[in-house]
This record gives C-alpha cells, structure tokens and sequence, in this order.
C-alpha cells in the first residue's frame, strides 16, 4: 500500500494488486471487478482495510459510473450510483475503485475534519466530479492526493476526448489525465495538490490497468481513507 502523509487526522491510502488471494488475471490484491470470486474479493478488502488500520466491516463504496455524483457515506446503505465519497464521522473507511482511471483524495485541513475519495476518469472530470466532491467538504482550506492513473505516456485520446480538456494536456494525441485532475483540484479552491505520478499501465506487477488487461479481465485497486477516530 502506498500511503499519503495527510495533513490532519487522517489515513489515507493506495492500493496495489500485490498481498491479496486472487488468482490468474485477479492476482492478487483484486478489490473489485468482473469475474472474480466474490469471497476472494471481500478477503481483499479485508486485506487492504487491515494494513491502513480501518474496520473493513464499516467499508463504504459507491456504484461507480463515470458520473459527477457525489454523496455522503453512510454505513450500511445499499451502495449508489455516485463516482464521490464524503464523510465527516471518524472511522468510517470510504474507497473509490480503479484500473486506469484516477483515484482522488480530498481532505479538509482546518476547521471539521472531512474527507473525500473519488473515481476519475476523463468523462467524470469533464463532468466536474472534482468540483463537486471539493465542494462537499465546505469552504475550508483543503489538500489532494491525485494517486496511480494511466499516465500521459499511455493514454491515447481521440479527439472527442481531447477537446473536453486544455489543449496543452493533449500532446502527440495522448492526454495527460495527471495534470487534468490537478488542474481541476486547484480551480476548485484545494491550495495542497500531490500527484503520485505513477502510471497503472507501465507497471503491470503493482496495478490492474483496463487498457493493458481487458481481454483477460482486470481488476481493480483503489483508494481507501477515513479520518482517525
């Protein structure tokens, strides 16, 4: 697990698919995704909660879509078509899940301690997923982490895609999603932006990529945080 250094009372963390008990294209750490047994999944994840220090039992996620939904996190709740979680209850663990798309964290650093993770793909932060989740967490100062996405060395865009962003982010037709979800952080208002600027399908033994996986299946890492009890 990669962990963001937080400032404030938070854990926060990136999954790799390394440590977990799934097998051929699963292998290992599978936190979510078609085809896998369902059991070897919530073991992941059980996994993954247990080396950030978070209940899994309490775990929240969305049903992702590539939408700009954002919703509050609520223990229990049947999951919902949202690409964004907040919460401002400490203990309880949020995740937002990835195979090439951009995992986001958001935290608020004064005032109510409150939290954000997010899924990024090019059709949520064209839509303002960003914007929305920053939003939720109030007008206090905030921090970002923008974790392991397909980088500009590996995203080839056509021009549908490329038009929806700053035109300096397209260079030779690949689009750097990195810099896009940064961008998107800093316009709405987050003053700390860290970017992992690791590429999910460069580095096959750490990440699940779609891109590099998709004819074998592919599963996913993710983000997972919570603000200390």
């Amino acid at each position: 697990m990669i962990r963001w250094q937080a400032p404030g009372p938070y854990r926060v963390g990136f999954t790799t698919r390394r440590g977990g008990v799934s097998s051929g294209a699963f292998a290992s750490l599978n936190l979510g995704g078609r085809g896998d047994d369902a059991a070897a999944v919530a073991e992941n994840r059980r996994i993954a909660c247990a080396e950030l220090g978070v209940e899994h039992e309490r775990l929240v996620l969305n049903r992702q879509r590539h939408t700009a939904t954002v919703r509050r996190a609520r223990q229990g709740a049947t999951p919902q078509v949202a690409d964004a979680l907040w919460t401002d209850e400490p203990g309880l663990p949020l995740a937002a899940l990835v195979a090439d798309c951009v995992p986001i964290a958001i935290v608020a650093t004064s005032g109510p301690p409150a939290l954000a993770v997010v899924h990024a793909g090019w059709r949520g932060l064209a839509a303002g997923v960003v914007a929305a989740a920053r939003a939720a967490l109030g007008t206090h100062p905030a921090a970002a982490v923008v974790g392991p996405a397909i980088g500009p060395c590996c995203y080839r865009v056509g021009p549908e895609v490329s038009s929806r962003f700053d035109p300096d982010l397209t260079r030779g037709g690949f689009l750097d999603l990195w810099e896009a979800a940064a961008r998107a952080l800093e316009r709405a208002g987050v003053g700390r932006v860290d970017c992992l600027e690791l590429c999910t399908r460069c580095n096959p033994e750490l990440f699940f990529s779609y891109r590099a996986g998709a004819a074998a299946g592919y599963g996913s890492q993710g983000v997972i945080g919570a603000l200390e009890r």
